[in-house]
């Protein structure tokens, strides 16, 4: 019966989970998104939301945290702890992206949460905190946050851009932009 009961869970949660997907593809934001539009469109009943959830923001926190959780699950997954080639991190990424398009536009540059994207890159490119870099540990957060949002900007800009540019000429981008700003630092 336990089984029943998470199958049935997993599947109920979908349901919110494409409901609230569709109504923010129609560019809904997430303030007028209602309960009973999301029960509406899901097609459960009010009191079964209310079972997971206590508000609309509540299950798109879920999303966003399971997003974040899937990519940095696959990141591992690929390297292993072995972060010896940033670029290869880099295009595993932007794979990642591409290949979860329809979830990542929808939910990171569709602008719903700017903490979420923040939040997102920050968690996803953290080895960019794991290079040995030497500079006062006073700066180094500084410097860590210039890197972290340059590179979600042009990541972002690739996705609006419907992945015009190359994979490889972005990461080749990403590194050349980021190298030279730490090489040219003045300290």
């Amino acid at each position: 019966m336990n089984t029943k009961n998470n199958q049935r869970t997993r599947l109920t949660k979908m349901l919110f989970r494409n409901a609230m997907a569709e109504l923010l593809e129609a560019k809904k934001s997430i303030e007028k998104i209602t309960i009973k539009e999301l029960c509406e469109t899901a097609e459960l009943n009010r009191s079964t939301f209310y079972v997971y959830y206590n508000e609309p923001k509540d299950l798109l926190k879920e999303i966003e945290d399971d997003i974040t959780a899937s990519t940095i699950r696959h990141l591992q997954k690929e390297f292993a702890d072995d972060y010896a080639d940033p670029k290869k991190i880099i295009l595993s990424f932007l794979h990642y992206i591409r290949n979860n398009d329809k979830q990542i536009r929808t939910f990171l540059v569709n602008d719903l949460d700017p903490e979420f994207r923040n939040t997102y890159f920050s968690e996803s490119l953290r080895f960019i905190r794991d290079i040995n870099i030497s500079f006062p540990d006073s700066i180094a957060t500084y410097v860590y946050a210039y890197i972290l949002n340059g590179s979600a900007g042009i990541i972002v800009q690739w996705i609006r851009s419907d992945y015009s540019a190359d994979e490889n000429d972005v990461a080749d981008l990403l590194l050349s932009l980021n190298s030279n700003a730490i090489l040219n630092l003045n300290i």
